[in-house]
């Protein structure tokens, strides 16, 4: 299993969220102020963090860039939630730190599909099974003591 936050204003964006997140395989907290999403993160380190955009902290700073200014901050992967789907609040959002975005009501399709690309830009490790290397040996010849080699990957690479 593994960790994902997700900091929403709105209980029925955390319940919608979190229900996504965890049949993909994630284990979800979620919390409706910055200060607590800021000290979860700092005492879980979770993967993935989904950060409303309304939530700010307590001295008016966006809590997408209080989480980057965090230590460990830029190593999660963060992604900036909002209804708002213009261009210009996307913008701000990447300008902002976001790593990628989503407009709610959520999509779960959409949901996957962005993971997908963060794991694909190495923003995100988390719930990707991992690659195994397995070594097959035999014996040559039992007199000579030489042995043979072969490797081969396993695993689903996306």
């Amino acid at each position: 299993m593994v960790n994902a936050l997700v900091a929403d204003i709105s209980a029925e964006a955390r319940r919608a969220a979190s229900h996504m997140l965890e049949r993909l395989g994630f284990r979800v907290a979620g919390t409706a102020s910055a200060e607590e999403a800021l000290a979860l993160i700092a005492a879980t380190g979770p993967d993935l963090v989904l950060a409303e955009t309304r939530l700010e902290t307590a001295v008016g700073k966006p809590l997408i860039e209080a989480v980057r200014a965090q230590a460990g901050g830029k190593d999660l992967c963060l992604f900036h939630v909002t209804s708002d789907g213009s261009a210009a609040s996307i913008r701000r959002a990447i300008e902002s730190g976001a790593d990628d975005y989503l407009v709610k009501p959520y999509d779960e399709a959409l949901l996957r599909f962005k993971l997908a690309q963060a794991r694909t830009r190495g923003r995100l490790d988390a719930g990707r099974p991992k690659l195994r290397v397995v070594q097959e040996g035999a014996r040559i010849g039992a007199s000579t003591g030489a042995t043979s080699w072969r490797f081969g990957l396993y695993g689903k690479a996306v």
